[in-house]
């Protein structure tokens, strides 16, 4: 029995989610952001399926797609709304980055997918 182009998909693109979800969130900053990316880029992925000849591995192949994905997002910055409150407009521009080398808008990524179910218990417990 030959295998169907959905199931191929899953078994030669799965593997890579978790890292990709890494990898969008490290340029995004926002794991929300990040986590629609992977979407995004698993939806392009996924279009593009029957045209992949494989000159490139699937991992290079779904990192170039999440890549221009993310580049794209943080292009269009009318999509993001950044948090307010976090300082007064600079008029200095030697000096861009933040003072503090905490970025105070980026989210904390958990350590390990678990289930929504313990998370829940979790929090009930605090």
């Amino acid at each position: 029995m030959t295998e169907q182009p959905h199931d191929e998909f899953v078994r030669v693109t799965g593997p890579f989610r978790r890292e990709l979800l890494t990898h969008c969130y490290r340029m995004l900053g926002s794991l929300q952001d990040a986590e629609d990316l992977v979407q995004e880029t698993y939806l392009r992925a996924w279009r593009s399926y029957q045209d992949f000849e494989g000159r490139a591995s699937p991992r290079t192949w779904l990192y170039r797609i999440a890549t221009n994905a993310c580049l794209n997002a943080l292009g269009h910055s009318s999509r993001r709304v950044l948090p307010a409150g976090l300082g007064a407009p600079s008029t200095d521009t030697h000096n861009l980055g933040p003072r503090d080398p905490e970025i105070p808008w980026l989210e904390p990524i958990p350590d390990t997918e678990a289930d929504p179910a313990a998370i829940v218990a979790g929090r009930a417990g605090l």
